[in-house]
């Protein structure tokens, strides 16, 4: 197997337990308010905070990647951090309770935000140094649709689990997909990645290093503002199944395989989006992508009954998961800015503008359901989707 193939496989399965064990995440946040009492905006903060920390963590994490060219490792440290934190946020239920339970889930949010800081940057950068320019993008669309089988089959597993036995049982799941990781870690490793050279490896203190320097964050500000605003739009996911279990009152199993079914539609948007790209341009698709996310999530937020609701979050989960091969694509377009390190400019984009607006959702949905405010989830979402309209207007610009 080549190189280009060993990548191609290896970022695959890494993938699928990145986005896979992320989409579980979020079927936990409804059994922690019914069963042990943790409200919404508490739930919120756990689910921010992660974002936040992928903030700070990825343009470090890229400038270490472009430096050391350890793509394996740094990619299965990721998913062993990130499958660690998920076990910790199931079995932690077994031992604690209230306030204690609490500081132990945030700070297994900390463990989860750095382990999904790694994946998609890296992942990137590793199929763009060992493809062809002419495959990149259908070998991103593959790479991306088989995410998408993780989003949907290991949420589905983690429903039949909560439903049928206990929290603590993901705890099983996650070191599964543990051991998943290190399969792909045993594909891609002795393969040899390019390192920066000495000259555009930042030097100084670690915080230096984790802000952006400015001749990468100039020519990709346009960019990371549309992904911003598309991740702040999109960020809603992980609320989703809290949403329907408390504002159109879904039964949990219902809600877990809805949830499930909406993180699978990208399965194949991923591909389609990768043609759209080679086709229509990458700007087209991105905006194509970006329009159908707001308008599917006003959609959800707004159906009169069940069905309609149904068919939304999953319309809406397909444009939501057609991001990676789109703005990753765009920042590997535009390498001759920023010769040998487009793993930070991937971290500056993704990790920066999709984790704050990541971040910011939660958040600005918390804010609105106090009884304070508006005292209702619904304010929060449809917020998320005007900010999202920005997303569209700026792709002229990127």
């Amino acid at each position: 197997m080549d190189d280009g193939k060993k990548s191609l496989a290896s970022t695959s399965i890494m993938h699928f337990v990145n986005d896979g064990i992320n989409g579980v995440i979020p079927l936990m946040y409804p059994v922690y308010n019914a069963l042990y009492g943790i409200s919404l905006q508490t739930v919120s903060v756990f689910t921010a905070l992660q974002n936040v920390i992928s903030i700070v963590v990825s343009p470090y994490l890229g400038n270490k990647a472009d430096s050391s060219g350890n793509f394996a490792w740094l990619m299965t440290l990721g998913v062993l951090l990130l499958t660690f934190g998920t076990a910790g946020y199931a079995v932690s239920v077994l031992f604690l309770g209230g306030s204690p339970l609490v500081i132990v889930l945030i700070l297994f949010s900390v463990v989860i935000g750095v382990g999904s800081s790694f994946y998609h940057p890296i992942g990137a950068s590793a199929l763009g140094q060992k493809l062809d320019s002419s495959d990149l993008s259908k070998a991103m669309g593959v790479n991306g649709s088989i995410g998408g089988v993780g989003r949907l089959v290991l949420p589905f597993l983690a429903t039949l689990m909560i439903t049928y036995t206990t929290l603590p049982s993901l705890g099983i799941l996650a070191l599964a997909a543990a051991l998943g990781g290190i399969g792909g870690f045993a594909i891609l490793n002795g393969v040899t990645f390019e390192k920066a050279s000495r000259t555009r490896i930042p030097k100084g203190s670690v915080w230096k290093s984790v802000l952006p320097e400015w001749r990468l964050a100039r020519p990709l500000l346009p960019l990371t503002l549309v992904s911003f605003s598309r991740g702040l739009c999109t960020g809603v996911l992980p609320l989703i199944p809290f949403y329907l279990v408390n504002v159109d009152h879904f039964g949990g199993l219902e809600a877990g395989f809805i949830y499930a079914l909406s993180l699978g539609a990208g399965t194949g948007s991923q591909i389609l989006f990768g043609l759209i790209q080679d086709r229509a341009g990458h700007r087209f698709a991105l905006g194509f992508s970006n329009l159908g996310a707001v308008v599917f999530l006003l959609a959800f937020v707004l159906s009169p009954n069940a069905i309609f609701t149904e068919i939304s979050v999953i319309l809406f989960g397909l444009f939501t998961y057609s991001a990676f091969p789109l703005l990753l694509g765009m920042v590997h377009k535009r390498a001759y800015l920023y010769p040998g390190d487009v793993t930070s400019a991937n971290s500056l984009v993704w990790g920066i503008g999709t984790s704050g607006g990541g971040a910011a959702a939660p958040l600005l949905i918390a804010a609105l359901a106090l009884p304070s405010a508006f005292g209702s989830l619904t304010p929060g979402f449809i917020g998320a989707a005007a900010i999202g309209v920005v997303s569209v207007v700026l792709v002229p610009f990127t």
